[in-house]
Parts: C-alpha cells; sequence; structure tokens
C-alpha cells in the first residue's frame, strides 16, 4: 500500500487506562480531545483477540481512506509513511491505576470525581499472560508503565518479572522515585528497563509546591542509585521536567535541575507541560513556553545533555512551528 497519514498508536497502540477503558492511544488532543476508546467497562476479562483487531482496524481503515477520526483531527503526533497492514500491539501503556505516594499539583487523577469514582481495581497479570502466550504483543515492542505510581501498583513486581523473563527489551516506567525498587534496578543492570523520573524542580521549595509531598532529597538520592547502575555507555535513566506555568516556569529553576541531573551523569533529560494547562490555553500565546523550551534544548545541550521533548510539550513546538511528526521522545 501506498504511504499515508496514520498514527503509531492507532495503528498498533493499546492503553489500558482509569475508568477500567481500553483505548487507542493517550494522546490528549487539545482542539478535539483525542484517545479514542476501543473497550469500555473492562475488568480484567479475557479479550477475543479477533474482536479487538476489528476494533481496532475499524479506525486504522479510516486512516487508510483519508477519513480521519473527529477525535484524531489535527493531532499533531501523524505521520505520513507506509505503514504495514498486520494485527499486533507494539506499544502498551499500563496505567489503569490511580493510587499513588504524591499528591503533583499537575496530575488530575487525585482530583477527578470522575476517575475516583469509576476506576474500579482488577488485576492485569492474566491480561498480559494471554498477550504474550498469544503473541499479540511484539517483544521489540514498548511497554510502558504510568500510574499512578507504577511501583506501589500490587502486581507490579510480577508484571516486571513477566516482561523481562519473556525478554521485552524496551520496559518504560514512569515513577516518581520517592521508593526504590530493586526490580527496577535489575531490570536496569540488563538494559531492559528505561526509567522516567519526576522531579519538575531544581530546588527543594519548588519542587514541594509542585509534588505537594516532601520527597526532594529521597528521589534525587534514588535517581542516582538508578543511574549508577546503568550498563556502561547505556542511556536507560532519564529526568522529567513538567512545566506548570506560574510554578516552576523560570530559567533559573531549569538550569539548577540541569546542572544536578549533571552532577549524577543523567545523560538524557525529558521535557513536558502541564496538560491542563495546554487544554484551556492552546488558543492562547504559546510563544513564552515555547522559548522556555528553546532554553532548556540550547542549556542541555551547553551541558552535554540529550533533551528530548515529550507530550504537551512537543505539541506546543508543533503548534507554534506548525509541523506535525511522530514523537518518540522517551523510547
Amino acid at each position: 500500500m501506498d504511504g499515508f497519514e496514520s498514527c503509531s498508536y492507532i495503528e498498533h497502540g493499546m492503553v489500558l487506562d482509569h475508568c477500567n477503558r481500553i483505548r487507542h492511544c493517550n494522546n490528549f488532543n487539545p482542539r478535539y480531545g483525542g484517545r479514542p476508546i476501543i473497550y469500555e467497562n473492562y475488568n480484567g476479562e479475557k479479550i477475543d483477540w479477533s474482536d479487538f483487531f476489528k476494533k481496532k482496524r475499524a479506525l486504522r481503515d479510516k486512516y487508510r481512506n483519508s477519513s480521519c477520526p473527529e477525535l484524531c483531527k489535527d493531532c499533531v503526533n501523524t505521520a505520513f509513511k507506509n505503514w504495514d497492514n498486520e494485527d499486533y500491539v507494539d506499544y502498551l501503556l499500563l496505567t489503569p491505576w490511580v493510587p499513588c505516594n504524591s499528591n503533583c499539583i499537575y496530575c488530575s487523577a487525585p482530583r477527578d470525581k470522575d476517575v475516583l469514582e469509576n476506576t474500579k481495581v482488577y488485576k492485569v497479570l492474566p491480561l498480559i499472560k494471554d498477550m504474550i502466550k498469544n503473541n499479540i504483543l511484539k517483544k521489540d515492542g514498548t511497554i510502558d508503565f504510568a500510574g499512578g505510581e507504577p511501583t506501589i501498583y500490587s502486581e507490579f513486581e510480577a508484571l516486571l518479572h513477566e516482561f523481562i523473563k519473556h525478554d521485552f527489551q524496551k520496559i518504560i516506567i514512569h515513577t516518581n522515585a520517592i521508593k526504590k525498587s530493586n526490580s527496577i534496578i535489575k531490570g536496569v543492570k540488563k538494559g531492559v528497563v528505561r526509567v522516567l523520573v519526576s522531579i519538575d524542580a531544581g530546588t527543594k521549595e519548588v519542587h514541594e509546591k509542585v509534588k505537594q509531598v516532601k520527597s526532594y532529597d529521597s528521589v534525587w538520592k534514588n535517581l542516582k542509585e538508578y543511574a549508577k547502575h546503568q550498563p556502561k555507555g547505556a542511556d536507560n535513566v532519564k529526568a522529567k521536567y513538567i512545566i506548570v506555568p506560574n510554578l516552576n516556569d523560570s530559567e533559573e529553576e531549569i538550569n539548577i535541575w540541569l546542572e544536578k541531573c549533571k552532577e549524577i551523569n543523567i545523560k538524557s533529560v525529558v521535557l513536558n507541560l502541564d496538560f491542563n494547562w495546554l487544554m484551556n490555553n492552546v488558543d492562547n500565546d504559546l510563544i513564552p513556553i515555547y522559548n522556555l523550551m528553546k532554553y532548556t534544548l540550547n542549556r542541555s545541550y551547553e551541558l552535554g545533555i540529550n533533551c528530548e521533548l515529550y507530550g504537551q510539550i512537543f505539541q506546543v513546538k508543533c503548534e507554534v512551528e506548525k509541523t506535525r511528526e511522530e514523537n518518540k521522545a522517551g523510547f
């Protein structure tokens, strides 16, 4: 088939989301919503994979027929290329749990009545074992743990063990690093686990305002511990900074964060933006945020640190520069 516009998540993605939903993707589209749903009211039951891929294909076919779904209209994450025609999942995002040991000011889940009332706990491990057994998951794809906080989820250790046992090579864990995980350290040592630690500040004062818990010292300590266990030459432990306008959006704060990353041998950092702010300001002046993004990229380069643009800050880049491109940051 000739090339066409589509999205890697629509083509081969799967998201186990809050509120017991399974989605095609987790990309918030500022103007149209995004995040199309495959199944509502999922509670861990066995999935009929022929039905699953039938539902996936219905959306994929819209792209093939140049009929982009309304939710996905103008999404910056689409790309034009020769997409394959096979049925498999090469990106799995695990984020069906809400509990967290932090209270980040940019995270709406702990304050979202719908999420809190309608997210019912269920076992994920049986589904994962079934996906592996039926070769649904590509071994060279990406497994992405988000949350809530993954390290306090009851099945986290068992899930991580299962993926490592079956030789998955890209296991991403988004964590606040308040709790140190020896299983993460083992995966980092093997070179198959990649850790993104959200610090979101340079100073203790701002960190506590953003996270709303006293965790600054323990987070830097655990991040340093993870980083020192990377195989020689590896770049599997990254620090993340989510910009919250009017709170941590200063060059000074970002510079302190970058210099502390340099001190503990962090080779790559990830920059993002509070998605609630973007959803409410997408039609306003984005240039100040764009300029702060450019400062971070330039300062990172000066320090010899790779800086990746993630999620909503990547959307700001595309909005300001009037471009669309597939974003692989953090992978």
